[in-house]
């Protein structure tokens, strides 16, 4: 009975033991601390909205619908702004190119609702708008800013 004794304490000793040794850290090797990823986003927001609350729910779900959202391999080690040159340049063109455009069509899509009486008759919406370009990661990550005076009906003076 004492051997088998000792043999289970030996047992369990070799046990924990392997369990310390194997989760040591043995691993020296660099690894970086921060994804190779890098998330960008093109979107839109409202600063100010004086108009129907359907009209603003109904441009919320589009932005939502709308909204770019990207991962993109990139090797950094600081975060540095200058290391995302190349990625950054990618998405101010996509947000020129793709996002942008977009959103000032939707503006005027917005129009013709509103001139086709979708919301109401006799409405009038004044509102402000901004589309942006921005980095997850890294420092300065806002690339690009744009902001809308929007009304509706056009005021001509």
């Amino acid at each position: 009975m004492k051997q088998i004794f000792n043999y289970a304490l030996a047992l369990v000793c070799m046990i924990i033991t392997s369990t310390a040794f194997t989760s040591c850290e043995w691993d020296t090797s660099p690894e970086p601390d921060h994804p190779m990823y890098v998330t960008y986003t093109l979107s839109a927001g409202c600063v100010s909205f004086s108009g129907p609350d359907q009209l603003l729910d109904d441009i919320e779900m589009w932005v939502k619908t709308n909204s770019i959202a990207y991962d993109t391999p990139v090797n950094y080690s600081s975060g540095d702004a200058s290391e995302f040159t190349t990625s950054d340049a990618e998405a101010v063109k996509r947000y020129n190119n793709e996002f942008l455009p977009k959103f000032e069509s939707y503006l005027n899509e917005m129009n013709s609702k509103l001139a086709s009486d979708a919301y109401g008759k006799g409405i009038s919406v004044k509102a402000t708008f901004y589309t942006y370009a921005k980095r997850g990661q890294g420092q300065q990550r806002d690339l690009k800013y744009d902001q809308f005076e929007y009304s509706y009906p056009a005021h001509t003076e």
